[in-house]
């Protein structure tokens, strides 16, 4: 049964992040860390990466290096999309401003 429930809440999960971000954003030149946060990550992630649908896609205070994050960035991760029109410059950035929150 736990198991059962499990498989339905990642599920469920993963339901309702299919929409959370635009694979195909691609910021504004010079556009800061912060806006570009807010534009391309907090719908997921919550306006300070608190999390918006729990404590599982929050990035506030990250333990993962700078260069973790921009690789997950880049790449994608479980069911967080790639961003690839975000530059390694910007993903950085962006990643400086997630460890500081």
């Amino acid at each position: 049964m736990l198991k059962t429930t499990h498989i339905i809440g990642v599920c469920l999960l993963a339901a309702g992040l299919s929409g959370c971000s635009d694979r195909d954003f691609k910021p504004a030149e010079g556009m800061p860390a912060d806006q570009l946060f807010a534009q391309a990550c907090a719908s997921c992630h919550g306006d300070n990466g608190e999390g918006k649908f729990g404590f599982l896609l929050s990035v506030a205070g990250s333990e993962l290096s700078t260069g973790e994050i921009v690789q997950k960035i880049r790449q994608g991760g479980h069911v967080m999309p790639a961003f690839p029109n975000i530059s390694d410059a910007e993903a950085l950035a962006v990643a400086e401003y997630i460890k500081s929150q």
